[in-house]
């Protein structure tokens, strides 16, 4: 997997981590690439190779940012590149999350240095989705949205973290082949599932516990939102909300991005409450540590997430499995492995009204999550289910490069084999003739059939 700037203290590092385990687990090797030394960065004896960035492409990135839009895709490509060129013969198979700059960079590396592997390019969100309101989305830019549809149509395979998703990269690279395969959430995450409905009881009430007692917000249901602060999030549409469901107090949790043309979003959001008369009942507390995340979710009453529009949000699978419910917009992508009973409530988006009957159905108890349901809806996203999965796409197309170059070469055989199989009708003759007709027929049909086999199977391209 090739991760650009991936640091242990960046975003989603333990997810990585415990997914390369997972991988490693079945049976397979696994290595991490990135591009940033940090400190405490774990090298190569753990699966973390950290490529050197020359200056120079460095330099040259910062005359290109405003086009690219990135400082990371020149002096990115150009260190895999080199890598690719002294150690490629080893690897089967690069995996890149994140179709731009990362898979645009890595793209960009494998033809440069003439690496002939598969790439399986793994779009998250901002690189594909596009919201022109929220100043959201690398494609709202010329050069980004043509080097997205160049690396999507390049890729041997994409894969799609929700249906949603899969949606728009088929009208971004329909002939590309596409798999459907979710995010991994953390292995705690995974094991805090299979918790003992006291355990998770008492979980509950100590994490509430430590809530009321650093945020004041004893006595009261507590909604949380959980995430970046960006107007594709939709926390507005959640503020607007509050004044439906009386008594609840909103603690949103995240850091502030500044947005044009609202500003700064935390300043923006605590504006629309206090003209709707319920700042007292709105709190924004910023970054928490990541280590905080599930001890924060299981002290809620319930997780809101009411996003515009958002590829998948683990945050639904993280309250799941400590047992605390969630309403979730139906434009998110996780909706579609919401069932319809006892795990979450899915709502329109954009709609403060559906989201405040939801919420107040969840903190006054008409509706109450069923354990069960909840437990079977977080095991689809543990890092172990996720890995079977990514690895069953590596290997169909871990050979693409063996069988593509084939499948190519049936084909140029069977028109040579069909002319000589004419011929020999044409000549007619003994039965010797006749049969070595039949055969050169017969091989002509074969190649023809594993070449269109390969296309059907999407191993190679018309």
């Amino acid at each position: 997997m090739f991760m650009p700037g991936l640091t242990p203290s960046g975003l989603g590092w333990v997810v990585h981590r415990d997914f390369a385990a997972a991988v490693e687990d079945l049976g397979h090797s696994f290595e991490m690439l990135t591009t940033t030394s940090g400190p405490g960065l774990p090298h190569a004896a753990e699966g973390i190779r950290v490529l050197p960035m020359s200056t120079a492409w460095q330099k040259l990135a910062g005359p290109a940012a405003p086009l690219l839009r990135t400082r990371q895709i020149l002096p990115a490509a150009a260190a895999l590149a080199k890598h690719l060129r002294q150690a490629g013969s080893s690897i089967d198979l690069l995996h890149i999350e994140v179709a731009y700059p990362h898979g645009a960079a890595a793209t960009l590396a494998a033809w440069a240095s003439r690496w002939r592997g598969p790439v399986v390019v793994t779009p998250m969100g901002e690189d594909t989705l596009v919201l022109d309101d929220d100043h959201y989305g690398f494609r709202r830019h010329p050069v980004p949205n043509a080097l997205v549809k160049w690396t999507l149509r390049r890729a041997a395979c994409v894969r799609c973290i929700s249906p949603m998703l899969e949606r728009w990269i088929a009208e971004l690279a329909p002939a590309t082949p596409r798999r459907v395969v979710p995010l991994n959430v953390s292995a705690d995450t995974a094991r805090a599932v299979e918790d003992t409905s006291a355990h998770r009881a008492e979980r509950r009430l100590q994490a509430r516990r430590a809530l009321d007692a650093e945020f004041g917000t004893a006595g009261r249901p507590l909604i949380l939102s959980f995430g970046r602060l960006h107007p594709f999030k939709g926390i507005e549409t959640l503020v607007r909300a509050m004044p439906g469901v009386v008594d609840a107090t909103l603690l949103i949790v995240g850091p502030s991005l500044v947005v044009p043309p609202r500003g700064d979003s935390a300043t923006h959001l605590l504006a629309v409450a206090e003209g709707l008369g319920v700042k007292d009942r709105v709190r924004w507390v910023g970054s928490v540590p990541p280590e905080r995340a599930l001890e924060i979710l299981a002290g809620a009453d319930v997780v809101a997430v009411p996003s515009r529009l958002e590829s998948l949000n683990k945050v639904c699978v993280e309250a799941a499995s400590v047992g605390t419910p969630f309403v979730v917009t139906r434009t998110t992508g996780i909706s579609a492995w919401v069932p319809d009973q006892g795990v979450g409530i899915v709502v329109p988006p954009e709609d403060p009204g559906a989201l405040a009957e939801a919420l107040a159905r969840v903190v006054t108890r008409q509706w109450q999550p069923d354990a069960h349901r909840g437990a079977a809806f977080v095991r689809q996203f543990s890092p172990r289910v996720v890995a079977a999965q990514v690895v069953g796409v590596a290997l169909a197309y871990a050979d693409l490069a063996v069988v593509s170059p084939i499948c190519a070469v049936m084909a140029v055989m069977g028109l040579p084999m069909l002319v000589t199989t004419r011929r020999l009708e044409r000549g007619g003759g003994d039965d010797v003739t006749g049969r070595a007709a039949t055969a050169f027929g017969g091989l002509a049909v074969s190649c023809w059939s594993l070449w269109f086999a390969g296309v059907t199977l999407g191993l190679h391209r018309w």
